[in-house]
């Protein structure tokens, strides 16, 4: 399965290098934040806050062409705001999907939201609280880190996973010349060579839900939902998962300390024979929210999921089958929704 995410990209390279285009030095009055890149030089400080009162004012709508040939439409704000898809219920932001109306295999796709973050950042520390994500037959959400010119500024997919999935996958993009070696983390060390020319695609690691429970889908939901928290530094990207109950006090606290984190889930780094330039090959990143449906991953994929229905008059199309249960089944996209407690954006 792990292959699949990775080598479906190649189909779809150009319409991301238009996608990458956009980024915060488009957008009047967006800031480039820029943060040191020592591991452990200083403490972090929090420079950027996604905090519900201000959570969608510090983003723009992406409203055209999915990149990766998804079932979807992608709405401006505007639309969102009219039909209920961003709301800030609790003191919480959530991004929610059309669960209501039914959309016909060749027609538009169903409706959803697809942020990029108005503010752009070199190194940092990016912790999410989510409280709920999306999940289900023919969903694709990703909350990630996005460059300009891809994928020569990188790519870093901090939550992604497809239809039912329990297992979260935590993947890097970059251009040709970066190698990792997964040294030292807990979930399982997958690929390593990051590059989106190689047989993979990218390199990356693999949640195991079996053996790390509660990091993705419904069980993660049904936990209350956690923490994942990404230390990007010129040596290394780390990424930590913290279920709801384990989250570490320093980051409830606002002042998130990563030596008392542990060891983290993915830990992307050099040595051991593998070699990666992060300042070479990661740099300017918007963060970007989405929740997809079908298309190169979760379409090609669908048929391996036994529990998401195949419609017989499609015989091997499963890409097919995976539309028609998007578009013809909205009671079943009301739990494909983000919800999210805050994004907290540290640098040193």
């Amino acid at each position: 399965m792990w292959s699949l995410p990775f080598l479906s990209r190649d189909a779809i390279y150009a319409a991301l290098l238009f996608l990458s285009s956009v980024h915060a030095q488009s957008i009047p009055g967006a800031s480039f934040l820029a943060g040191g890149g020592a591991p452990g030089a200083a403490k972090y400080q929090l420079v950027d806050d996604y905090e519900p009162g201000n959570f969608f004012q510090k983003f723009n709508f992406y409203s055209s062409d999915d990149p990766t040939q998804g079932f979807v439409q992608y709405v401006n704000a505007n639309v969102a705001e009219q039909n209920g898809l961003i709301t800030t219920p609790d003191g919480t932001a959530v991004i929610s999907v059309d669960s209501t109306n039914v959309y016909p295999n060749g027609g538009p796709g169903r409706p959803a939201v697809r942020l990029i973050s108005d503010n752009t950042y070199t190194h940092g520390l990016f912790i999410i609280d989510l409280a709920h994500m999306p999940w289900g037959c023919g969903t694709w959400p990703a909350y990630w880190l996005l460059g300009p010119n891809w994928p020569n500024n990188g790519e870093i997919d901090i939550i992604e996973g497809i239809h039912t999935s329990i297992s979260n996958d935590i993947t890097l993009h970059t251009s040709p010349g970066c190698t990792v070696n997964g040294a030292g983390q807990t979930a399982t060390y997958e690929s390593w060579d990051c590059s989106t020319g190689s047989a993979t695609g990218g390199c990356g690691t693999t949640i195991n839900g079996s053996l790390i429970p509660n990091n993705y889908g419904d069980p993660f939901n049904k936990n209350g939902g956690g923490v994942y928290a990404t230390e990007w530094t010129s040596a290394y990207i780390k990424t930590w998962f913290f279920p709801r109950g384990s989250i570490p006090a320093s980051i409830s606290n606002g002042a998130p300390d990563v030596t008392a984190f542990g060891k983290p889930s993915a830990n992307m780094g050099s040595g051991g024979g593998y070699s990666c330039n992060i300042d070479a090959h990661f740099n300017n990143m918007s963060i970007i929210i989405n929740t997809d449906f079908c298309g190169t991953w979760a379409g090609e994929a669908y048929g391996q999921w036994p529990n998401c229905p195949l419609n017989a008059t499609r015989g091997d199309n499963v890409w097919a089958s995976c539309v028609d249960f998007v578009g013809l089944n909205p009671q079943n996209f009301t739990d494909a929704y983000w919800q999210i407690n805050s994004i907290r954006v540290y640098q040193m």
